[in-house]
């Protein structure tokens, strides 16, 4: 396939009396915004919609972060950005799209926690703005419009999923319709139909999601992926939307859905196909299988679509904590046993300072290269902040009852999970380790 994307870069976001993008400010209305969202609610599970613009640098936090969205739009070619969500699930990867660049739309609401597991809840997420935790998440440094949502008491799991899922959707393609028609800052095309050299090494990469369930779903062209078995992609398709997030559950290890359609080593092996690499597809399934037999199964699935693509190495990132590891560990060694060479993205343990107890959840002797996350047991002290968007409180103990605590304040986190991809294995994150 041949994809052109265009890019338009935020420079600043703001309110106004008319929705327009000029010379690089957004400006939103946001009463015509709120109304649309609503109205498009037809069973009225959201009580009340307020929209919040949080800016890189402001001392702000946000709160209640479930998932987070690029502004895009198909120009050329079949299909939508995000097929398969409100729209027909048409293979998508080919013509042009244009995305804003720099500008998230982020959906935020306290949802329910009573009878859910010790594990598979809608866990609290926090971005900070500024300050020691900011770098945590990439999205301290983009423009963000937050929906801020409170939902009505009596509706399903599964309802109030897809209204705080929708209206996302809705308020992306809402704003990306400012930019169909406009010629972008910057384009880039990526030509998977041309002929490459052959003497250039053959690279996939494997992508494994978290889904176990509502709140922690991750959906394919608009459908959640429980049954699926590994599937081979085009990268195009991937930097389509071709994957959403519905995963709301530990925060530091989601991919929300603007990283799946900008997966890190997919863009640079992309952008390196034809001239230092032949990236020869992407392979995307589950973790978190429900059984060693499964496990092994789905990792043979995985490692069999890489042979096929005729890959002699392989990256292999994967979302979700301790369950997930033992999937992409057993995909890593079936590749090594059929000679293709594989590397792994996986966050540690290691206590405070990285050298205490078990480092990592699961490995094998043919792990042999690994790249860090980081350490998801770094005690953090977060400053109080001047401003909270997406809520006013945080929820961080369900095991003390999940009492409501002020989110402003100054206080000291044993660890590192509620920080908003925080340990994201997707690559996107700016740890470094540091020789001394």
């Amino acid at each position: 396939m041949r994809l052109e994307r265009g890019y338009f870069t935020v420079r600043d976001c703001t309110f106004g009396k008319t929705t327009s993008l000029e010379s690089g400010v957004l400006t939103v209305n946001r009463d015509e915004l709120t109304r649309l969202l609503l109205a498009a609610d037809e069973n009225k599970h959201i009580e009340s919609l307020e929209l919040e613009i949080v800016k890189p640098g402001e001392d702000a936090r946000i709160v209640h972060v479930l998932d987070t969205l690029q502004p895009g739009i198909k120009v050329d070619g079949e299909g939508e950005f995000m097929p398969g969500q409100l729209c027909d699930p048409t293979i998508v990867g080919g013509g042009r799209t244009h995305l804003m660049e720099n500008m998230a739309v982020m959906e935020c609401a306290e949802l329910p926690w009573a009878g859910k597991s010790a594990l598979l809840y809608a866990r609290d997420a926090i971005v900070d703005m500024k300050g020691p935790a900011a770098e945590y998440s990439p999205f301290s440094h983009t423009f963000n419009l937050v929906l801020r949502m409170t939902m009505r008491k009596g509706a399903s799991d599964v309802e109030y999923d897809e209204a705080v899922r929708h209206a996302g959707v809705r308020c992306a393609r809402h704003l990306a319709q400012l930019i169909k028609g406009a010629t972008p800052d910057r384009t880039e095309v990526f030509d998977f139909d041309q002929p490459v050299d052959p003497g250039l090494p053959r690279v996939a990469y494997v992508t494994q999601c978290q889904t176990q369930g509502t709140y922690s779903n991750t959906f394919l062209y608009g459908k959640d992926v429980a049954n699926i078995v590994p599937v081979s992609l085009s990268p195009t398709e991937v930097m389509d939307g071709c994957i959403v997030s519905g995963n709301y559950v530990w925060p530091c290890f989601k991919i929300p859905s603007f990283i799946q359609a900008n997966l890190p080593t997919v863009m640079e092996l992309a952008r390196q196909h034809g001239k230092s690499v032949n990236f020869v597809g992407v392979v995307f399934d589950r973790g978190h299988n429900n059984s060693h037999f499964e496990k092994l199964r789905v990792a043979n699935m995985a490692a069999s679509q890489v042979r096929r693509m005729g890959a002699q190495g392989v990256v292999i990132s994967w979302e979700g904590g301790g369950n997930a590891a033992t999937d992409a560990m057993l995909t890593l060694q079936t590749c090594e046993k059929w000679g293709i060479k594989a590397v792994a993205f996986t966050f540690e343990f290691g206590g405070p300072d990285g050298t205490e107890g078990v480092l990592l959840v699961d490995d094998v002797p043919e792990a042999r290269y690994l790249v860090s996350s980081g350490s998801i047991e770094k005690p953090t002290t977060i400053p109080k902040v001047t401003r909270v968007a997406g809520g006013d409180v945080v929820r961080l103990r369900k095991e003390t009852g999940g009492d409501p605590e002020p989110a402003d304040i100054e206080r000291t986190l044993d660890n590192i999970t509620p920080f908003y991809c925080g340990a994201n294995q997707s690559g996107i994150g700016t740890l470094a380790g540091v020789g001394y």
